[in-house]
């Protein structure tokens, strides 16, 4: 394992036909799923929920910022 892995070292290999067949019927089937939403109204996919996520930064965040206003005062007082 002390080689170091090149392209140039390793042939390129095409990807085999039913590898290329089951490849095209997923984005077919893929597609015909993501049209018939689209005919019923449905919205589209947008990934995850991150309505909670966002909540959570949005709390560190203002938490970060209260302590840093404390510190800051809290120097302050001391001077």
């Amino acid at each position: 394992m002390s080689e170091e892995w090149s392209s140039n070292s390793t042939p390129a290999v095409p990807p085999d036909n039913k590898f290329r067949q089951d490849l095209h019927r997923a984005l077919e089937e893929t597609h015909r799923q993501q049209m018939a939403k689209r005919k019923l109204g449905a919205p589209p996919d947008r990934g995850p929920n991150l309505t909670r996520n966002s909540t959570f930064w949005l709390l560190m965040i203002g938490l970060l910022a209260l302590a840093g206003l404390a510190v800051y005062f809290a120097g302050r007082s001391r001077r």
